[in-house]
């Protein structure tokens, strides 16, 4: 077994192919990382170092929340009804977050 074998799972979740023990692919499928036949491990990304050495820090997922206005299935508001406690003419909608853009090394 690699280390690049070992974090798999790991790497494959970041969007890293692993194609054999010795060899990283990137998104695009060019070689991010690699070992040669001495044994020397490279990496042209930190991202892909931090997690073969278990320094990768996850970044804790913070999902937004924004009210909204509520619609039926035709597309129509939906009106409060007075008669309940709770407001039915709003409703809470989940924000997506979008992660900054990792810098590539040239």
């Amino acid at each position: 077994m690699s280390i690049f074998t070992d974090n798999k799972t790991a790497l494959e979740a970041h969007g890293f192919v692993v194609q054999d023990e010795n060899t990283v692919l990137g998104p695009q499928g060019q070689p991010v990382a690699g070992m040669d036949a001495y044994g020397q491990v490279w990496f042209k990304e930190e991202g892909i170092e931090a997690i073969c050495n278990g320094t990768m820090v996850e970044e804790p997922k913070e999902e937004e929340v924004e009210m909204v206005r509520a619609r039926n299935t035709k597309g129509h508001y939906i009106k409060d009804d007075p008669n309940t406690p709770e407001n039915e003419a709003w409703t809470t909608k989940i924000i997506k977050k979008v992660l900054p853009n990792k810098k590539k090394k040239k």
